[in-house]
């Protein structure tokens, strides 16, 4: 199939996890209604970026992959669950994404690899490993559409991930993030157009919508970059469900045009996924 309508549900966060689930659900149906084929939501979509509400909210997660796997059915929807605090250890949690078929069959999952602990200029502070656990894997799924991976919010800062997933042929590449205000405004389109134009494919970064009540106020500004790194798609910072198709054929031209991959010395250099090794 070469084309692709993909939904991208840019969810206001609040503090009451209940009302921050059901408005995801609701986001998906409205979606789905819409056209779209593949849905996505943002990392930590039914909770705040703080640690007292990633706690608050982690015992709900279990319940919401139900109602996600319910809905994938219902609508016939592939869906890219965001992220969600999952059972770890040591009072600690994997910020785990999971991507279900239309048949709530889920496909792949995905532990967040790169942690972050930064001092954002003007603040905050953010230790992200004081609540949640690395995850130690890469990989990719198939879709009717090609090879797709996912990868979480500070990820994407990491050249050498986008290269191993565009040496595996992945054409689709779906990001769930929670960039902060100041982190957002000054990397986020930069990243997502970048990581796109390297690995001559579409990436999708699905993020909260802005609200300036939390204490770690996200971005917003949900975005899909095409092969050429071309925004297709800016969600703007409110809350809202974005729908935009895409043509996968133009990952084949560009790829042709511009053969980075061929061009590549690996006489001289490598990049490569050593876990496995």
């Amino acid at each position: 199939m070469d084309t692709v309508t993909i939904g991208l549900c840019q969810i206001g966060q609040g503090y009451d996890i209940e009302e921050n689930i059901s408005k995801a659900l609701g986001m998906i149906e409205d979606a789905a209604g819409r056209g779209a084929q593949v849905v996505v939501l943002p990392e930590m979509f039914i909770t705040p970026y703080e640690p007292a509400s990633i706690r608050k909210a982690a015992p709900f997660a279990r319940s919401v992959v139900s109602g996600i796997k319910e809905m994938a059915v219902r609508h016939g929807l592939m869906i890219v669950a965001g992220s969600m605090p999952w059972e770890g250890s040591g009072g600690r949690f994997f910020n785990t994404s999971f991507v279900f078929d239309r048949s709530g069959s889920e496909i792949y999952r995905h532990d967040k690899i790169h942690l972050f602990d930064c001092s954002l200029p003007g603040g905050p502070t953010v230790r992200e490993s004081d609540i949640v656990l690395p995850g130690d894997s890469l990989g990719t799924f198939q879709t009717d559409w090609g090879t797709a991976s996912v990868i979480i919010c500070y990820d994407i800062r990491f050249t050498p991930i986008v290269q191993i997933l565009a040496d595996r042929d992945v054409r689709l590449l779906f990001v769930p993030a929670a960039f902060s205000l100041s982190t957002g405004t000054a990397h986020w389109e930069l990243l997502v157009r970048s990581r796109a134009i390297e690995m001559q494919g579409f990436v999708i970064g699905v993020q909260p919508a802005c609200n300036p009540s939390l204490r770690y106020v996200p971005y917003g500004h949900s975005m899909i970059a095409s092969p050429w790194g071309e925004v297709l798609l800016d969600a703007g910072k409110d809350e809202t469900v974005a729908v935009a198709r895409i043509d996968l054929e133009s990952v084949v031209s560009i790829r042709e045009k511009f053969p980075l991959l061929s061009h590549r010395r690996r006489d001289l250099y490598a990049t490569s996924w050593r876990r496995d090794a």
